[in-house]
């Protein structure tokens, strides 16, 4: 049970976007999104293109995209105490800044559940924001060309470039790597949650800096992305065989531990993590502010959006 829940037990109060530090959170937002990095695990080095048989990404992306706004203090459950009779993925979420992110996705999804006039799921929003409804009217919802306009954004941040080229009957643009270390900050991450029996993150001046925002949380729910993608494998094809068994058993505890709220972290069977449950606290804690005003409420609304995607995540075999 996180530090959170363990102080404030099953409290809520009204949402007041107030209680978050928006100058600290944009001060230490990391400079790749969970949905770029997701993206740059899939793409193919040198050929710049994504596997053409993953379904999942798709899907997965909007997810990130919910998380993304989560962590930025954009959305957040609706608080009302009766959110309990409902399942984490089928509770109503609310928009709690409307102010603009500087990430052209997240800023058009941000609009787009503004302007709806009643609120939606998680489960809701995922499927309104990737296609998935017989509604005509919320066709509009749809947020199309999502896995080339993250990689153009990325081309713009330097860390993909273009080109084109020829597929039998047609042409394509790609974006192969242009900065190696993009990616090995990435890569890093995950491995130091997958292999380390006391996680040390390890940083990057530009890619993941040592004051990034919620740097444990997210590198935990991108190593969930990847899996929910299908893309962690591209991480994980030069480990040993036994290596590769223990990252997948600690990544199916992981979707368990974070896909409710409050967090559940048990000890690992593999042995691994042993410090996860401390730094996430920790993380939760110093993300906490005007505590004797409620903050904390509000944090944990939107703790629950991020849990309630994670939950989506584990069970994407039988979404897809």
């Amino acid at each position: 049970m996180s530090g959170l829940s363990r102080r404030r037990g099953k409290e809520d109060s009204n949402v007041d976007s107030g209680d978050i530090d928006d100058g600290n959170i944009e001060s230490s937002l990391p400079y790749l999104t969970l949905l770029e990095e997701v993206l740059l695990i899939g793409l193919k080095d040198r050929e710049g293109y994504l596997s053409f048989w993953n379904d999942n990404i798709s899907y997965t992306l909007r997810g990130l995209i919910l998380i993304e706004l989560a962590l930025r203090g954009k959305i957040a459950m609706v608080g009302d105490s009766a959110r309990r009779r409902f399942e984490l993925n089928e509770r109503l979420i609310t928009v709690i800044d409307s102010k603009a992110t500087g990430e052209t996705l997240l800023d058009e999804a941000l609009k787009i559940m503004k302007s709806e006039t009643e609120p939606h799921s998680v489960s809701s929003w995922i499927d309104l924001l990737s296609g998935e409804t017989w509604n005509l009217m919320k066709m509009g919802y749809q947020l199309k060309q999502v896995r080339e306009r993250l990689a153009k954004g990325l081309v713009d941040k330097g860390v993909l470039r273009t080109e084109h080229k020829n597929f039998l009957l047609f042409d394509m643009a790609t974006h192969p790597l242009n900065d190696n270390n993009a990616k090995k900050a990435v890569i890093n991450k995950i491995m130091s949650i997958l292999t380390g029996k006391n996680i040390i993150l390890n940083y990057d001046e530009k890619y993941f800096k040592e004051n990034s925002q919620w740097k444990y949380l997210r590198s935990i729910i991108l190593v969930c992305g990847c899996y929910a993608a299908n893309v962690l494998e591209n991480v994980t094809t030069n480990m040993s065989f036994n290596d590769r068994d223990l990252a997948f058993v600690r990544v199916d505890e992981l979707l368990r531990d974070f896909s409710d709220f409050p967090f559940d972290i048990k000890e690992s069977s593999t042995g691994l993590g042993k410090n996860l449950g401390t730094e996430i606290d920790s993380e939760i804690d110093n993300n906490s502010k005007n505590k004797d005003r409620g903050g904390e409420s509000q944090l944990q609304l939107q703790l629950e959006v991020i849990g309630a995607v994670i939950s989506i995540f584990s069970n994407m075999d039988s979404i897809i």
